[in-house]
This record gives structure tokens, C-alpha cells and sequence, in this order.
């Protein structure tokens, strides 16, 4: 007969056998649960490039269950419930994807292609907008007021006359129109002095009174900041519980065409976006914004660039909404978020092959930034924008003559975020064809350069700008922004004597607010800066 003790051990032994059993299932369904969660997401991702084909302007399309959309009373698609089922975004009320179901193979996803205010004449894609997951949004744009942008008409120039990159005579020229030249004209000014010109796809603004007139033109849709288009104001919600599996993550993902931006208003604030930007409501009172390519303009006034992410505040707004109280310093990306944006831009690539249009690289990298040069921009300027040392702009792009900077040239601005420095000298050993800025000599006194008026509300006409100057300075330079796009849209010079400059903030194309900045120049060169303005609110 075995012993006592042996008796006893036996359970053990069973017991110590059936915690590994029960760990390894443990490990096999976690790793059959992400195996079925990557495959439904992946056939997602295959019924939107193969049903999503031919997605024209203005289109919502259906890429996977399950999506619910509610519609204007009036055109209510009875077919919207199948996988490349589309409806007109000028109709669309609301929009829920749902959360992955395992058990039914479910994934809401649906991909929205925006007219925005671009001419109907230029080729791809407008900004896309994916949903997917357990997320939703709401059309705050009152869909009556939506004036969608059409074919243009044909008109000819009276008179040889210039074609600007904005609605305003001080802006960037784009080149001549002959007389007798053919025009194509697709939109006009709130006050129709100026109208659209999108000849061989290139957008520019042309004085009305130097083109034959046709009565058609009065019908022409208005493009200005604060008209509306279909889903420029929108309101957006996500679930916030973890999902076990990352590609099925709630989000929200917005990709504007190359060299093309958008203005948005996303839960009650105003947002400039020209990248690839998702989103994602983090906690009942926050919504994080992560920028994986290009940059986005806050209406506070912060530029977030590509790389980092920033979180919204929200407060409730009635209805069971929100809105963005502020948005937090920008914060470098995290390893999930990285990857977050190669997914989505995989994702908007299939779409983009199914369509023909352009596609975007999927390797998403944290640090440098191109900026491409604008009329009026300065490196002490573009430093101060970027908190970056303008000696590293200097050095990165091996500037020869940093005073000289061409519009349409792309400078690599790196790593944003590192620190603000404007005055560089030259190092002992260099020899004085250096790129150095400035000689190294005593800073100069900067404390006495302020702006004094006007500083709550821009005049209407054309008024003064007053600022104090410094003794330092040889000359100014007043660089006047439009608050909700961030656009530099006029940049004036004076002498030294001269603290004052006269200007039209309409004739400007400023929209609901301006900003000023005054830029102190010594030898041509920028020494100080009082920084943007509050805004300034205009009608």
C-alpha cells in the first residue's frame, strides 16, 4: 500500500498541470481574438476599395457593416444598407459606424469624398473624411445654406489683366490673361468684384470688371472662409473604452489633397487642415488630434505639425453635444499613434488605387516639416512659428543668402518644437561668408516695439495701423493673417520713420477676424517681433 503522503500529493500535481493548460487557451483565444479582429478590419478595408470604386464629389459611400445615417426628410437613400451603397453629402443629417463585433463579423466603416469649396475642374480627390468604428458625427451645416460649387462658365478678358493667388490686388501674382483670353469662372467674392478663375487648373482671382459679364455670374456659389460647404462644420464622438484589438479603433481620419487645404469647423471650433489628421475622443471631456502629415491651424493660433498629437477640452453644448474649450501644448506621438496613421494611410491608398488618384507614402515619420514659402514670410518669422533656431533653418537648408527666400520654395524646418533662438553668430573659425545672420554684437533693445492700435475690432475701409518703434530699426514689416485659417494674406514694408500703414482688412479677403504682427528690420535683416495680435474681429 503506497504512503500516506503520496496520497495527498496527487492533487497537486493535477492542479499544477491545469495551470498551464489554462494559460496557453488563454493565450490561444487573445491571439484568435486578434487574428479574427485583423481579418473582419481587412475585409473592410477590401469592400471599401472594391464597392468605393468611382466615388464622385459630394459622395458618401458605405464600406462595411454596419453603418446607420439619417437624411434630410426630403431625400432619404431606401438603399443605403449594403457595402457600397452611396448617398449625397448635401443630404446626410448624422453618421454611426459601429464597434467590431466578433461574433457577426462586423466593423462599421464609411468614407465620405468632399467637394469643399475646390473647382470642379481639377482632377482626384477632394478631402476625404473615414469613419469607422464605434464612432459617429453629426452635419451641423444647415443643408439648405449649402451652395455647391458647379461647372464654370465661359467668359473672355476685356483687357489684358493680372490672375492672384488671392481676392486681393497685394496678393501673389499668377500671371497675365490676355484679352480676348478665354476665362473659366467658377465662383465670386460675398461683394462679386472678384471672381474664380480656373483655367488649365490652376485656381486664381480675377477683377470682375476685366471680364465680359454674363448674367449667370450672379448665381455663381460665394467661396469665402465663412461659407458654408457640405461637412465644413461638423460635430464628432467616439466610444472611449480600450478595444482589444488596434486596428478596429474608434477614429475619425481627414486627408486633403496634395498642395490643398481645408477649412473645418470640428465641434465648434475652427480648423485649418492640410495633412492627414485623425481623431479620437480620449475621455468623456477630451478629443485628441493627431497630425500624421502636413500640419493643422487652430483658431486659438497654435500650428500643430506632423508628428504630434494635442487634446482638445470639451465642453458640453446642449443636445447632448460638445464643443472645444482649448487645445493643449503639442506632445510627440506614441508609438500606437504612429502606427495608427500608417493603417489609416494604407487604408485611404486602397481607396485611392480604386479611384485613380494620388497616393501618399504609409511611412509616417516623427520630426522635420517642409514649409512651402509663402508671399511675406521671414525666417525670424518661420522660427518663431515652428519654435525652432533660425540657424538650424539656415543650416538644414544650406542657405547662402538667409535674407532671400522665393515663394514656392520648400523649406525643411527641423524638428519642430525644439526651441525658439532668432540672433545667430558666426562662429570664430568661420570665415565671413558664413551663414550667420546677424554679426555678433550686443542684442537690440526690443522692449520698446509694441502695436498700439488697433487692438480689439479691425475698422472697416481702409484704415490705419499704428505700432511704437525701436531705435534700432532701419525699416518694418506688418504682416497681416486671417485668425481662422492662419493664411498670411498681405505683407507690407516702411521706413524707419514710418509707424503707421493704412490698409483694407474686406480688400485683404480677411474673414471673421485678422491678426497683425509688426517685424523690426535692421539693414533688411529682422531683429524683433511684437508676435500676432489678439484677433481682431471684422464684418
Amino acid at each position: 500500500m503506497p504512503p500516506a503522503e503520496s496520497g495527498i500529493a496527487l492533487p497537486h500535481k493535477r492542479f499544477a498541470l491545469i495551470l498551464p493548460l489554462l494559460f496557453a487557451f488563454a493565450l490561444v483565444s487573445a491571439d484568435a481574438q486578434e487574428a479574427a479582429c485583423q481579418e473582419i478590419v481587412a475585409q473592410a478595408l477590401l469592400n471599401l476599395s472594391e464597392h468605393c470604386a468611382d466615388l464622385e464629389r459630394n459622395s458618401l459611400c458605405y464600406g462595411h457593416s454596419q453603418v446607420d445615417a439619417s437624411f434630410a426628410e426630403d431625400s432619404n437613400p431606401t438603399d443605403f444598407d449594403a457595402p457600397g451603397a452611396r448617398a449625397p453629402l448635401t443630404q446626410l443629417k448624422s453618421l454611426q459606424t459601429s464597434a467590431l463585433n466578433l461574433e457577426r463579423g462586423h466593423w462599421g466603416l464609411a468614407v465620405m469624398n468632399l467637394q469643399a469649396n475646390l473647382p470642379q475642374s481639377r482632377p482626384g480627390a477632394g478631402p476625404i473624411m473615414m469613419l469607422a468604428g464605434d464612432a459617429s458625427l453629426d452635419h451641423e451645416v444647415v443643408l439648405s445654406a449649402i451652395d455647391e460649387i458647379r461647372e464654370p462658365l465661359s467668359t473672355v478678358a476685356l483687357e489684358s489683366t493680372t490672375r492672384f493667388s488671392q481676392a486681393a490686388k497685394i496678393a501673389e501674382e499668377l500671371g497675365q490673361l490676355q484679352q480676348d483670353e478665354i476665362a473659366l469662372v467658377d465662383a465670386r467674392t460675398r461683394g462679386g468684384e472678384w471672381l474664380r478663375v480656373v483655367n488649365d487648373g490652376t485656381v486664381s482671382w480675377v477683377e470682375r470688371d476685366h471680364l465680359a459679364p454674363l448674367q449667370a455670374m450672379e448665381a455663381l456659389p460665394v467661396v469665402d472662409v465663412a461659407d458654408p460647404f457640405a461637412l465644413q462644420a461638423l460635430s464628432f464622438s467616439s466610444a472611449r473604452e480600450i478595444t482589444d484589438c488596434d486596428a478596429a479603433e474608434p477614429v475619425l481620419a481627414i486627408q486633403t489633397p496634395e498642395a490643398s487645404s481645408v477649412n473645418l469647423t470640428l465641434n465648434g471650433v475652427d480648423i485649418h487642415v492640410q495633412s492627414l489628421v485623425s481623431f479620437q475622443q480620449v475621455h468623456r471631456n477630451a478629443l485628441s488630434m493627431t497630425v500624421h502629415r502636413g500640419a493643422v491651424t487652430t483658431a486659438f493660433g497654435n500650428t500643430v505639425l506632423a508628428g504630434n498629437t494635442v487634446v482638445g477640452i470639451l465642453t458640453s453644448a446642449g443636445s447632448g453635444k460638445t464643443a472645444i474649450l482649448a487645445w493643449s501644448g503639442a506632445l510627440p506621438v506614441s508609438d500606437a499613434e504612429l502606427a495608427r496613421g500608417q493603417r489609416l494611410q494604407e487604408a485611404l491608398n486602397g481607396l485611392a488605387r480604386a479611384n485613380n488618384w494620388a497616393e501618399h507614402d504609409s511611412k509616417m515619420t516623427v520630426g522635420d516639416f517642409i514649409h512651402v514659402v509663402a508671399s511675406g514670410d521671414s525666417l525670424l518669422a518661420l522660427a518663431r512659428r515652428y519654435d525652432v533656431r533660425v540657424a538650424d533653418i539656415v543650416e538644414a537648408n544650406s542657405l547662402r543668402s538667409p535674407l532671400l527666400l522665393y515663394v514656392g520654395d520648400q523649406l525643411l524646418i527641423p524638428n519642430p518644437g525644439s526651441g525658439f533662438a532668432g540672433l545667430v553668430s558666426a562662429k570664430p573659425e568661420e570665415p565671413s561668408t558664413s551663414l550667420a545672420i546677424a554679426p555678433k554684437t550686443a542684442p537690440p533693445d526690443c522692449s520698446g516695439l509694441r502695436l498700439t492700435s488697433p487692438l480689439e475690432t479691425a475698422p472697416g475701409g481702409i484704415s490705419p495701423y499704428y505700432w511704437d518703434g525701436i531705435a534700432a530699426a532701419t525699416g518694418y514689416q506688418v504682416d497681416v493673417y486671417d485668425h481662422g485659417t492662419g493664411s498670411l494674406l498681405g505683407s507690407f514694408r516702411t521706413g524707419a520713420d514710418q509707424t503707421t500703414i493704412s490698409f483694407s482688412a474686406g480688400q485683404l479677403g480677411v474673414g471673421g477676424a485678422l491678426q497683425w504682427e509688426v517685424i523690426a528690420l535692421a539693414g533688411g535683416q529682422p531683429i524683433c517681433s511684437t508676435g500676432k495680435s489678439a484677433p481682431l474681429p471684422h464684418r
